[in-house]
């Protein structure tokens, strides 16, 4: 079953510049579970519907620039938006302002402040039925709107805003802009972004002022942050770093960069997240059985940094503008020495050239972030070369910063020490993670995470896909014909397919994702950020290891298979328990049709909820 990411559901378009406005239309949509996009200027919100057509749009009527009414006579002009319909939103409630919204091409009319009780009404009198519903084919970029990720844009030239949020907008995110820093702070306190550009040079409060105030507030502190400016001295961005902004990019601004930088940054927060979630969740569940913190890593411990450059005179260079910093140094010159040190030895940060022998910097940072030890390993790559291409391809294989030959020691120093900080953070988590895994959330047999641990985590996981609108995926899989296995193998050599299959299972899928046992020979996987496209090529992958793992001892002709569910909160469910269930209904349908076949929910094909017993 293939559909598009919001068939199942409406996407209204709210185009509104007072955020208190905003978040509370955004609020009143997404308590009736449709899917909402944003801008704050029209000529973003006239690029949003051409890139996702939405199937409703909310035009504020006083818009800065272009006005709302002018928006609208240019969505009735565009072929492919014309039949959106378009409700304008406006303070005056004077029946000449009435006219002139319906004279430009506005469908219906609601006044502000918004009467909470008829908006509801209103907006689904124009949402079309679902037998009305176009299929729209899948955009580039639509994957990183499924996600739902948001981003600010601070800037006080509102040409700089305006060229970002467009770049950002075509490629499928949600952006929100602030004139200058006391805006950006009111902002963040209010409607918290993923991700936050971030000009430094601003009237009132600067850059980093207002970075200082967001690092050193627990409830921002782990919002990513990219200076983005004019200033070219390297004393600019060590003062920048030293304020905590994850990144600097400098004006004028270089647009594959910029969005390679996004998702890297993006990518380390959904990462930190979901360890903050299962921490929280193990906490819970654990009644306080959890242990302390005594077994991570003594902040007083030397990091290790390791250097890799073949370069004898620049590797020493290197070591002598870190030796001010408190640290263990280890030198190698080849990238085979890299991997084989990284794999056995604890390294925090890895200083590693692009161009080396035999295996190049690209291929170590691939091998090192595609392995569950040594991923956290924070990879800063250097190199002689200046093209973006060679950045690109370097933040593309997964490295965490990118400096360009000469060195310069002071912006050397600080991109260290800022790395230092975040790879402790993320010790520090995976290892209550690590220290959650007690048996009052495991499973005694596979060692995966049991039933109760499940719930909690998927209940977690819902309310935070409600909050920043992305997709949670569940697949439910169940062994096949396990019985007959039991009967003819005995439970022992059962007890030890499970654990095999549980293995297998998990090193299949993602490091933010969550195995459970959910009962007897069934397994629950938990993918959170995964849309309907991405959870079916998991469970091609889950099917395909599971039917070639190796036999098991005392049975080597038996070859074992799984069968799988797939659902997707919120498009076919409204609640925890629903995503479950629906899982497994789609499971009980694997089954039926054959085995060995995932299959997804489909209301069509599948009885109500309601009307069956699992």
């Amino acid at each position: 079953m293939v559909m598009a990411a919001d068939e199942n559901r409406h996407t209204i378009l709210v185009i509104e510049d007072n955020h208190l406005n905003l978040k509370l239309v955004r609020d009143l949509i997404r308590i009736h579970h449709y899917g909402v996009l944003e801008a704050n200027t029209a000529e973003t919100g006239v690029e949003l519907a051409q890139l996702h057509k939405p199937d409703l749009i909310l035009m504020d009527i006083e818009l800065p620039g272009i006005s709302g009414l002018e928006a609208t006579q240019r969505i009735r002009q565009t072929p492919e938006l014309r039949g959106i319909p378009v409700i304008a939103l406006s303070a005056n409630a004077m029946a000449e302002d009435k006219d002139k919204a319906f004279a430009a091409g506005c469908d219906d009319y609601i006044t502000k402040p918004i009467d909470i009780k008829s908006f509801p009404k209103t907006i689904q009198r124009h949402l079309p039925k679902p037998t009305e519903r176009k299929r729209v084919p899948e955009l580039a970029g639509a994957s990183e709107l499924v996600r739902g990720h948001r981003l600010l844009v601070v800037d006080d030239d509102p040409l700089n805003i305006k060229l970002l949020a467009a770049q950002l907008v075509s490629k499928g995110y949600q952006v929100a802009t602030a004139c200058d820093g006391r805006a950006a702070l009111n902002r963040v306190a209010t409607d918290p972004p993923d991700l936050i550009l971030l000009d430094i040079m601003m009237p009132g409060i600067d850059g980093y002022a207002v970075t200082r105030r967001l690092k050193a507030n627990p409830e921002t502190k782990d919002i990513p942050i990219i200076l983005v400016t004019a200033l070219t001295g390297d004393d600019e961005k060590e003062r920048g770093l030293d304020a905590g902004a994850d990144e600097f990019i400098n004006k004028p601004v270089n647009y594959p960069e910029l969005e390679a930088r996004v998702k890297s940054l993006l990518r380390l927060k959904e990462y930190q997240d979901q360890l903050e979630t299962r921490k929280e969740s193990a906490s819970l569940m654990a009644h306080g059985l959890v242990e302390n913190e005594s077994d991570t890593k003594d902040d007083a411990d030397l990091p290790t940094i390791l250097i890799v450059e073949d370069d004898a005179t620049s590797a020493k260079l290197i070591a002598r503008y870190l030796s001010m910093i408190p640290c263990q140094l280890e030198i190698v010159d080849r990238g085979e020495e890299a991997l084989r040190i990284a794999a056995s030895n604890h390294v925090d940060i890895m200083l590693l050239d692009l161009m080396l022998p035999t295996i190049d910097g690209i291929e170590v940072c691939q091998t090192i972030k595609s392995s569950e030890r040594t991923i956290p390993i924070q990879v800063v790559m250097f190199t002689s070369l200046t093209d973006t291409k060679s950045k690109l391809m370097g933040i593309d294989a997964g490295t965490d910063d990118f400096l360009v030959k000469p060195i310069n020691k002071d912006e050397l120093r600080a991109r260290v020490k800022s790395l230092i900080k975040k790879k402790a953070y993320l010790d520090r988590l995976r290892a209550k993670v690590d220290g959650a895994l007690h048996a009052a959330i495991t499973d005694q047999l596979t060692g995966v995470y049991n039933h109760g641990y499940l719930k909690h985590f998927v209940e977690s996981e819902c309310k935070r896909s409600k909050r920043h609108q992305h997709r949670l995926a569940l697949l439910m899989a169940d062994v096949d014909d396990f019985k007959h296995f039991n009967d003819q193998y005995g439970h022992q050599c059962g007890d030890l397919a499970l654990i095999r299959i549980a293995k297998t299972l998990k090193r299949n899928i993602r490091d933010i994702d969550l195995i459970a046992r959910y009962g007897g020979e069934e397994f629950s996987i938990v993918l959170p950020y995964a849309d309907l496209a991405g959870a079916e090529n998991i469970a091609n992958r889950l099917l395909q290891s599971v039917s070639n793992h190796r036999a098991i001892e005392n049975a080597p002709g038996a070859r074992l298979s799984v069968s799988i569910g797939i659902s997707i909160y919120p498009d076919f469910c409204d609640t925890p328990e629903e995503l479950l269930k629906t899982a497994d209904l789609a499971l009980y349908q694997a089954k039926r049709r054959g085995k060995n076949q995932y299959r997804v929910f489909n209301n069509d094909t599948i009885p109500p909820i309601d009307t069956i017993s699992i």
